[in-house]
């Protein structure tokens, strides 16, 4: 095999390649087209700020028939690249506009750099831009060989580099976020980037580049909840935006220092304790944000062995679930915490429902907390449990049928029992209303404390219970009617078949499959005639 090393061609010589048919792909290995229009674009953008490109690899293929013979080029590395280009060069698509263009977010310092090119199509470029394109240099590795085992290899050899994952492309990528991300996730062999503590010896993540994807999820999450007062999802793609937009941030500012205190906080709290898993981390980020600016830290020696009990509880009920055990007191823990770490774990509405029930969780477990002044308002901590409980959604709106979505800054709790006549400030006696409908006058605060005792909300932190008492249920299954009352907080099956804690271990024991129970139960609630699915009475208010 003969190799030659051409480093006189340009992006105009393969554009006359192309066109005159020089250049060819063999489809018994090559693997097609596979670029989007997102990358090709940027790819031409690339060139026109001076870039390099990667070498293309070109297989030269001579044939003869009849006395003629035929030259051209086998493409081995490099497909999707000329495509780009003499896609581009045929007008195909238009360029990316930095300042104006919705499709990418470019990062400020390339907004603020002139771009003749952007949001144009080859035809509209000057002849200036033109020549630019076309006298780009570009390396080619010409080979020449009859054995065609000797390019497959070659190709094979090409491709089967480890291929970057999508930290690796990100820890690439210009700006101050990344090199702060660096150096709280750490990366092997550069002193400057040496890891906090907590993500190297604490984080239950044990590859950098895992724990470098942890530190930004992490520190995007912290700065929404702190800042926005809202959830967003931590998918590699809304990563990716949150790096392009944060070129210039600011590693001295008083949230980023705020965080790496929140760090060493958490780093004291489990230094030598059993490793923490990542989505635990997340929440436990969220959590001792709200409980250090509001609390007296008495509940710092209790974290880790809360955290623990936390767990077990996730464990037992995971267990039960996947019917590994027997019914057991903490079903809710998989019903609102577990399964939605296995089940789109990364969306926003999924993390919310998450913390809801994490902060509640934890927050008993923890045991009395005692704030650092005896307000008469609400914390911001309890401000954000209320909030997210309800489910942003105005109390006040609710009693009258109305769904009516309240922004953070618009929001306020009222007490549901008036402070005045001895109504705790706590998120047990709290609903949120939109500020225009805080119950003013007696006859609104009786009329809406009346109404909440009879109608509370469905809390996303808590599994509700079952019926009350007397209240009969049925299920049919394979055409036999199984039926019972609840009694004592247990559902009470009639022909001595066992009383249950939840409709779905019921199911279960009757018919040996894993069942939700809640759908499968009719009831009959005391004092009514009709029946109803325990699903639907779950679901109403």
């Amino acid at each position: 095999m003969e190799v030659k090393v051409n480093t006189e061609q340009t992006v105009g010589d393969l554009i006359e390649y192309r066109k005159n048919n020089f250049l060819q792909v063999n489809h018994e290995y090559q693997r097609g087209l596979r670029w989007t229009d997102i990358q090709k674009r940027l790819f031409i953008d690339s060139i026109f700020r001076g870039y390099s490109i990667p070498a293309f690899y070109l297989h030269k293929v001579e044939n003869s028939a009849g006395g003629h013979t035929n030259t051209y080029f086998d493409i081995v590395d490099g497909q999707q690249r000329i495509d780009a280009i003499f896609s581009f060069s045929e007008g195909s698509f238009p360029l990316l506009n930095p300042s104006s263009d919705k499709d990418f977010r470019f990062p400020n310092f390339v907004k603020d750099n002139a771009c003749p090119w952007g949001g144009k199509r080859y035809e509209e470029l000057t002849d200036e831009l033109k020549d630019s394109l076309a006298s780009h240099s570009v390396v080619i590795y010409e080979i020449t060989t009859d054995n065609e085992n000797e390019i497959r290899d070659l190709f094979i050899r090409l491709q089967s580099g480890t291929p970057l994952t999508p930290q690796d492309k990100r820890d690439s990528w210009p700006g101050n976020f990344t090199e702060f991300v660096l150096k709280v996730g750490g990366k092997t062999a550069v002193d400057k980037w040496y890891g906090y503590p907590l993500f190297k010896e604490v984080s239950k993540v044990n590859n950098e580049s895992g724990r470098r994807t942890l530190v930004a999820q992490v520190f995007m999450l912290y700065s929404a909840v702190r800042n926005r007062k809202e959830f967003c999802d931590l998918k590699s793609s809304r990563l990716d935006q949150f790096y392009h937009e944060n070129v210039s941030f600011n590693d001295k500012s008083k949230d980023t220092l705020r965080f790496e205190k929140l760090c060493d906080v958490l780093y004291q709290a489990f230094s030598g304790k059993p490793k923490v898993p990542g989505h635990h981390l997340i929440h436990l980020f969220l959590l001792v944000d709200a409980l250090t600016e509001e609390y007296v830290d008495t509940w710092r020696p209790k974290l880790a062995t809360s955290l623990h009990e936390f767990e077990r509880r996730c464990h037992e009920a995971s267990k039960a679930a996947n019917k590994s055990a027997p019914d057991n007191e903490y079903e809710r823990y998989w019903e609102q915490y577990a399964r939605w770490t296995r089940t789109n774990s990364d969306i926003a509405r999924t993390i919310q429902r998450r913390h809801a029930f994490f902060a509640t969780e934890m927050v008993q477990l923890l045991g009395p907390l005692k704030q650092l002044d005896s307000r008469r308002s609400f914390s911001e901590f309890d401000r954000q449990i209320i909030f997210f409980r309800d489910g942003e959604q105005c109390q006040w709106c609710r009693m009258h049928s109305n769904d009516h979505k309240v922004k953070w800054e618009d929001s306020e709790v009222h007490h549901i029992v008036p402070h005045a006549k001895g109504g705790p400030t706590s998120t047990g006696n709290a609903a949120l209303v939109h500020r225009d409908h805080h119950p003013k006058t007696q006859s609104d605060v009786d009329t809406f404390r009346t109404w909440w005792e009879e109608h509370p909300p469905i809390k996303v932190g808590a599994s509700p219970g079952l019926p009350p008492d007397g209240t009969q249920a049925r299920f049919e299954y394979k055409n036999k009617i199984f039926s019972g009352v609840i009694e004592d907080g247990r559902l009470v099956l009639t022909d001595d078949r066992g009383s249950f804690k939840s409709f779905s271990t019921a199911s279960e024991a009757l018919t040996n499959t894993s069942r939700n129970g809640w759908r499968d139960w009719q009831l009959q609630l005391p004092g009514s005639k009709d029946w109803t699915l325990a699903e639907d009475w779950r679901s109403k208010p």
